[in-house]
């Protein structure tokens, strides 16, 4: 009597709280992979152009609430037969998403290994048991703390929440009236305590790996100009992230050296990670952030364009089939800039884009212009962005200057003041209610923004 062939396909169950953007990119990628029938939860169903990729999908209140994800998975389990594994490529989702896979005997990442990269107080000694050197911080959960640190340490200070992505709720505090304010908006405690660190000066950055069996399998670095504490802090910084092409020596190396020494202390499994930090201005370095998912910020589409790959289905590959098809060789220095300007209100014009059209156009490789009409976005990351590539990191990094200079937004309402405390205040209190309830979308994931072919 044969024996009855064993089942191949893998049920893949994909999470984000809205099936758009990056989020859907990365379900797609999945959908590619051999053997795989992708279901997916989420808080909003997929539009049109995105239904095909779920063979089924479940809609649940709150994806955040890791009780309903277990319940919406049994639902598919008894519909659809045994599940191989729950995923998410959404940084919020990671905790929840390990707790349901915990939950239902499933393979993937463990809670334990999400807090370790997450939880802020909690990356920091790890790393620091590890040899490699982070910001000095203080783990708040009083005021008495929180005053208690600035007297060791003097203004400015950050604040952070403990867990977050994005810059969300990270404030940079310069004034005992700016500290009291925040202390009042986060109200620190032992139930919900905030990290204080070190004000870091110098070149921020980034590393990324991917990671297979804790080992990293490749990196890459990009630099933020400025540093997005300094974009956060004041709408007329313009920001932007540069790829540069060459990251084999200084001043990379030691940074390279410290964050793949990172990854492997924190034991991360298959994944792909991403963690900042800072080549400091007196000599050094300090890390300051770590995440378990494709970077923001444009940066994956970046390594796209840098390697001539597809990075989402790198990351597909890694955290569904736990493989790596590399090495990839960096052919382009790539950078990307972030369309804000000074005022508020609504945006009006958009000039100067058919100046760099004509100057630039044949190092244009992707681009999302603000939408007329649209509310100006509360974040760094501004209203839209234009990426350049080029095997020359200086005429990548000209293309930029030439961009920041030629742009120009105009909004609704004209440039205003230096902000009082008190909206200051008002600013910050918003950025908690983003942070709280995760309503922060990058204004350029919508659909319905013009690329520089259309305008």
């Amino acid at each position: 009597m044969s024996t009855p062939p064993q089942e191949t396909t893998r049920r893949v169950v994909h999470v984000s709280s809205r099936p758009t953007g990056e989020s859907l990119l990365s379900a797609r990628a999945v959908k590619k992979l051999d053997d795989v029938r992708l279901l997916g939860i989420g808080e909003q169903p997929p539009h049109a152009d995105g239904a095909e990729v779920f063979a089924d999908f479940v809609r649940v209140k709150d994806t955040h609430d890791a009780d309903q994800l277990i319940a919406a998975a049994r639902m598919l389990f008894d519909k659809h037969g045994p599940l191989h594994q729950i995923i998410t490529a959404q940084e919020t989702l990671l905790e929840p998403v390990a707790r349901a896979t915990e939950a239902l005997g499933l393979r993937g990442m463990s809670v334990a290994t999400v807090r370790r990269a997450l939880d802020k107080s909690c990356l920091k000694r790890i790393l620091e048991q590890a040899g490699i050197k982070t910001a000095r911080d203080q783990l708040i959960t009083s005021n008495t703390d929180a005053r208690r640190f600035v007297d060791e340490v003097g203004f400015p200070i950050v604040l952070k929440p403990l867990g977050g992505s994005g810059g969300l709720a990270t404030w940079c505090i310069r004034s005992a009236e700016q500290l009291e304010l925040a202390l009042e908006l986060m109200q620190p405690s032992p139930e919900g305590a905030v990290l204080a660190e070190d004000y870091l000066r110098g070149q921020e950055l980034c590393i990324d790996t991917i990671t297979i069996a804790n080992e990293p399998r490749f990196y890459s670095i990009c630099c933020y100009r400025p540093s997005i504490l300094k974009a956060l802090e004041n709408p007329r910084v313009q920001w932007s992230c540069v790829m540069p092409r060459d990251i084999s020596g200084d001043p990379f190396r030691e940074f390279i050296e410290q964050g793949l020494k990172a990854v492997r202390a924190l034991s991360v499994g298959n994944a792909i990670t991403h963690m900042e930090g800072f080549l400091l201005e007196e000599g050094g370095l300090g890390f300051t952030d770590a995440t378990l998912r494709p970077a923001g910020a444009r940066i994956c589409p970046m390594l796209e364009f840098a390697y001539d790959v597809d990075p989402h289905l790198a990351w597909a590959r890694v955290t569904v089939d736990g493989c790596f098809d590399g090495p990839w060789e960096r052919q382009y220095a790539v950078g990307t800039f972030f369309l804000r300007g000074t005022g508020s209100g609504r945006v009006e014009h958009i000039g100067g884009i058919e100046a760099v059209r004509q100057h630039i156009g044949a190092l244009l490789v992707d681009a999302r212009l603000p939408r007329v009409g649209a509310t100006k976005s509360a974040t760094y990351t501004g209203d839209g962005y234009i990426t350049v590539r080029h095997p020359e990191t200086e005429v990548v990094e000209d293309a930029l200057q030439l961009i920041a200079q030629t742009v120009r937004i105009t909004y609704s309402q004209q440039e205003a003041p230096a902000p009082s405390n008190t909206a200051l205040g008002e600013q910050w209190a918003q950025q908690i209610q983003y942070f709280d309830k995760q309503l922060y979308r990058p204004a350029w994931e919508e659909d319905s923004l013009a690329s520089l072919g259309d305008a």
